[in-house]
């Protein structure tokens, strides 16, 4: 009989303990379905897609000042590295001997066709003295008559003197032109940003520049975009910028042009491969940069073809294979329900087919939901 009641006993111990573990189990499993189960509604945002470019930045405007051999010998470098300059600086002088000995052959010869002309002025001078006295013997008619050839012949003379002395003054300007030009000067405002001394007597197929000069508050970033995203960068669309070596910070700016014709470089190292074609981009920087430096690589982040669209957290669109799907909550259930998509953000999906702005949609599905889950919203 004892061992009955132990039995009993044993018996009833076994049964409470399952019991308990069946109703802990259902417990969790009612209670966490209840609290992790959020819902809600398509909603209309503003919605677009984002371009993503490499750039590098760069002086919106620079000079560079070249070396010229045919101007003469480099005489002066007239600035140094990190002087600001204004537009008309003069920046280099250059000495021209063969152009000081034309200036001189040149008022020689001017001066050697003015003293042609007075000599002619002389001479009709004489000719009209002439003309006068042979009026007072023979008359006037027989006076112009006899000197006529002799006229005529002074006057050929006097033009063709003219026409010398014409050219003397053009060759004059000329050469005046030539000798402005032995000092040049600068083309913007900005800071000499290199001299480079050397680069006059270097002698190679590629020529360095003596001078260099930007502004360093004026910066762009440049790249280049393929065929298929020119179609969709315009001029004044928003872009951010960030940078790998100028980490933890970021800069506005704007798309300030658009290529219309493909990148001649780009295109022209790219020759001989499949490589797509390739359209200028430029990007103006909102405020300073002061951290950056000309030749510092950037991400321009574009943003376009903003406008507003139907759309669901990402977390609520679930993807299997090419195939998108969302939750939608149907008499207590889960229903999978297959949805066309359209823009994506990292926080929004474009919803363009599937669903109805009625429906509650699941907006946060764990992996243990599927088609048919019992669900408490």
């Amino acid at each position: 009989m004892k061992k009955l009641w132990i039995g009993i006993g044993i018996a009833a111990i076994v049964a409470l303990f399952i019991g308990i573990n069946i109703y802990k189990s259902a417990a969790q499993t009612g209670g966490s379905t209840a609290e992790s189960i959020k819902t809600g509604k398509m909603e209309e945002e503003e919605i677009g897609t984002t371009v993503m470019v490499p750039g590098t930045l760069k002086f919106s405007n620079e000079q560079y000042v070249f070396y010229e051999a045919d101007k003469g010998t480099l005489a002066d470098i007239k600035v140094k590295e990190g002087d600001k300059v204004e537009k008309g600086t003069a920046l280099i002088s250059y000495e021209n001997e063969q152009l000081n000995l034309e200036k001189e052959q040149n008022a020689l010869t001017a001066e050697s066709n003015q003293l042609q002309i007075d000599q002619i002025n002389e001479k009709k001078n004489a000719l009209n003295s002439k003309e006068k006295e042979l009026t007072k013997q023979l008359g006037e008619k027989e006076a112009k008559k006899q000197i006529k050839s002799e006229r005529t012949e002074l006057e050929m003379q006097e033009k063709s003197a003219q026409i010398e002395l014409k050219q003397s003054e053009l060759q004059k300007q000329s050469l005046a032109n030539q000798v402005a030009d032995l000092e040049v000067k600068s083309e913007m405002e900005g800071t000499v940003i290199a001299v480079n001394q050397e680069a006059a007597s270097k002698k190679s197929d590629i020529q360095e520049p003596v001078i260099h000069i930007g502004n360093p508050k004026d910066l762009i970033v440049s790249g280049t975009l393929s065929e298929y995203d020119t179609l969709k960068v315009k001029k004044g669309q928003k872009v951010t910028l960030t940078s790998d070596v100028i980490q933890d910070k970021s800069w506005k700016g704007t798309v300030s042009a658009v290529g219309l014709v493909p990148d001649q470089q780009e295109n022209a190292a790219a020759s001989g491969t499949e490589q797509a074609v390739q359209y200028p981009l430029q990007v103006k920087i909102k405020g300073s940069l002061p951290e950056g430096k000309p030749g510092f690589k950037f991400i321009m982040n574009i943003e376009t073809n903003k406008r507003k669209a139907n759309t669901l957290p990402s977390k609520a669109v679930k993807k299997e294979d090419d195939t998108y799907y969302v939750y939608v909550v149907k008499d207590g259930k889960a229903q999978r329900t297959e949805v066309k998509v359209g823009e994506t953000t990292d926080d929004l999906v474009e919803i363009k087919e599937g669903v109805s702005k009625d429906d509650q949609v699941i907006l946060n599905p764990s992996d243990d939901v599927a088609d048919g889950t019992d669900v408490k919203a």
